[in-house]
């Protein structure tokens, strides 16, 4: 009989769900690896429903977000850039889904789920344009929304790496000496 002193790996895992549903950036790459024949029926059972607790915790905030910074959108840059930081918040939830550490039953069963609801956010916001023909409201407004719904899509989050952080590409390391500067007169 093996007692865990810690926990063991469902505590380690419950405490990093706990924060990680909560907004904390962590790295499911941190955590054991879990095999559903080292837990009784009902713990594994607890564990996964927690796992998918948190999924759905960190979803149901990110479609929040979005929606409230689409329908404070005034223009369609401001609606671009709220579907670009959309995308790159899924490319976590996306990983944890997908995390090695999971059994292969779940790596690929979670991440179907994740996608599918991805895919159903943007139909509902395509549905949503829609509505606003509908509604009356002027034709160039709704055909640029729809333009900026379509040109910056949440699905493709699915095909592509995620985006670089703020920043990436123009770092520079204060460490480096300065570049020669050439002057012609």
């Amino acid at each position: 009989m093996t007692v865990w002193v810690t926990g063991g790996a469902f505590q380690t895992w419950a405490g990093f769900l706990d924060r990680w549903a909560a907004g904390e950036a962590a790295d499911p790459a941190t955590l054991p690896a879990l095999d559903p024949g080292h837990f009784a029926g009902d713990s594994w059972a607890r564990l996964t429903q927690r796992i998918t607790a948190a999924l759905d915790r960190r979803l149901t905030t990110w479609s929040a977000t979005l929606s409230r910074e689409l329908s404070a959108a005034r223009d369609e840059f401001t609606a671009a850039h709220a579907l670009h930081q959309a995308r790159r918040q899924l490319a976590p939830i996306r990983a944890l889904a997908a995390a090695p550490a999971l059994p292969e039953e779940l790596r690929t069963r979670l991440p179907a789920l994740i996608d599918s609801r991805i895919h159903s956010v943007q139909d509902q916001l395509e549905q949503h344009v829609d509505r606003m023909r509908r509604a009356g409201m002027p034709h160039r407004a709704v055909e640029a929304r729809r333009r900026t719904i379509r040109d910056n899509p949440l699905t493709a989050a699915l095909t592509s790496p995620p985006a670089p952080g703020p920043g990436a590409g123009w770092a520079i390391d204060p460490a480096a000496a300065p570049r020669r500067r050439v002057t012609l007169d």
